[in-house]
């Protein structure tokens, strides 16, 4: 083994593991001591985890651009994660363009969010409790990003979506911010499902769930290379949050800003767009997955576009305009444009996390300078009539939570009618067992 990929791998493994080592030590912590650890080492901690993870991406892209000694790229091996007599899950991340911008984007931003909210957070009751979810958060956007195959990755995905939950409902004293939590996560976990039958289908039909060995999609039935191809673009459209599942987007603003900044502004929401460019050789043998892609996309765009002219909440606002970029990118995707989706994708998260980061400044300067008169814009004056009716359609989000809700108001029905079935037979097992011992007896 090189020394450049030697060194390589110890970088891969800080990079992963340091955040979720803050995490440990600040759990011990916890657990050992009889106060509750002072914001100070809670944030010593989480920062050096942060930067640690910094700067393993740093080395892994001198490694990659030969720096270090011959270039170091494809999959990197850690053995097996998993394994059941024949059937074994590879460790293996992989060291790509993609999977060295994703990972040193996000965790400069994961950065930057954490050294803000040491201060916006000053004295919160929940202070420890969110700078564990953001540990938790940072090592599944490492491990996203360098997974080489489905599987880690798909463990990353889910740190991503139980700390994006948790974060919405962080203020639990209230009702709201746990309904909308509960409302996020079961659309995640529909995103989901998508993603773990294209897992089983793609290791089934290429022999691997390998990033590598999605190539050989090409030989596959056109049939059975679109229905793993739908099935990633279903998965992404949950996670990003692209129609008909934007609902669950602006009721994660329930959570604090700096959380909505770093998951619904500059990395969660990009999630699903970099799975798609993760899996771009199954995506483009299909031209109907493309073309849904290319659909979905620029109908949320003209979707969320509507909704930011006529939105009265700041973060609300942004989340949409945020949307609205997320569903150009994913459009971008659909055309074959990976690397202006890629560029795109970084330079959006970028600006939005500044946007969501200032807006309680913005918000305060309006209210102290006033607001700027606009005179009507050019449909108001063409159509007043038909401007009024989209602006309304606009202002209630057309109705999709109201639609989703009737859909699946039968099966919650369903649901809620077998459970008290089956109490009810817990009941009688109940009552009956105590008569029939005594009849033993």
């Amino acid at each position: 083994m090189s020394d450049a990929l030697l060194l390589v791998r110890s970088a891969l493994a800080v990079a992963l593991l340091a955040p979720l080592l803050s995490v440990v030590l600040i759990g011990i912590r916890v657990l050992l001591g009889r106060r509750a650890p002072s914001e100070r080492l809670v944030t010593v901690l989480v920062h050096g985890g942060l930067l640690l993870s910094i700067a393993g991406g740093a080395v892994v892209l001198a490694g990659y651009l030969g720096v270090l000694g011959a270039p170091v790229q494809g999959d990197i091996e850690f053995g097996d994660w998993l394994r059941i007599r024949d059937f074994r899950i590879p460790a293996v991340l992989l060291v790509d363009r993609i999977s060295i911008t994703i990972a040193l984007f996000a965790a400069v931003l994961t950065g930057l969010v954490a050294r803000f909210s040491r201060t916006y957070l000053h004295k919160e009751p929940g202070f420890t409790r969110f700078f564990v979810l953001m540990g938790l958060f940072a090592t599944g956007t490492q491990l996203v990003a360098f997974a080489g195959a489905l599987e880690l990755f798909f463990a990353g995905w889910e740190l991503i979506g139980i700390s994006s939950a948790f974060f919405i409902g962080f203020f639990h004293e209230r009702d709201e911010p746990v309904r909308s939590s509960v409302r996020a996560f079961a659309t995640y976990r529909f995103s989901d499902a998508g993603l773990l039958i294209a897992t089983v289908t793609t290791f089934e039909l290429l022999g691997s769930a390998r990033f590598s060995a999605m190539a050989g999609a090409a030989a596959l039935p056109a049939t059975a290379s679109t229905a793993i191809a739908l099935l990633f673009l279903l998965s992404a459209m949950g996670k990003s949050a692209q129609l008909p599942f934007s609902g669950w987007l602006p009721r994660a603003m329930e959570g604090p800003t700096p959380s909505s900044a770093l998951f619904y502004g500059a990395v969660s929401i990009h999630a699903g767009l970099f799975l798609l460019l993760r899996v771009w050789p199954v995506l483009e043998v299909s031209l109907i997955a493309r073309t849904m892609a290319v659909f979905v996309g620029l109908c949320t765009a003209v979707y969320a576009a509507a909704v930011v002219r006529v939105h009265t909440d700041a973060k609300g606002a942004l989340a949409h305009a945020t949307l609205a970029q997320v569903g150009l990118i994913l459009a971008e995707i659909g055309m074959g444009w990976t690397s202006l989706a890629l560029a795109h994708l970084v330079c959006h998260a970028f600006l939005r996390l500044g946007q969501y980061l200032k807006a309680p400044n913005m918000i305060h300067d309006s209210h102290r300078l006033g607001h700027a008169h606009h005179g009507p814009g050019w449909l108001e004056r063409t159509s007043p009539r038909l401007a009024a009716r989209i602006y309304t359609a606009s202002l209630h989000r057309l109705r999709l939570d109201d639609l989703i809700d009737r859909l699946l108001a039968p099966l919650l029905a369903a649901a809620r009618l077998l459970d008290r079935i089956d109490r009810r037979l817990r009941q009688g097992l109940s009552v009956d067992a105590p008569s029939d011992q005594q009849g033993a007896a």
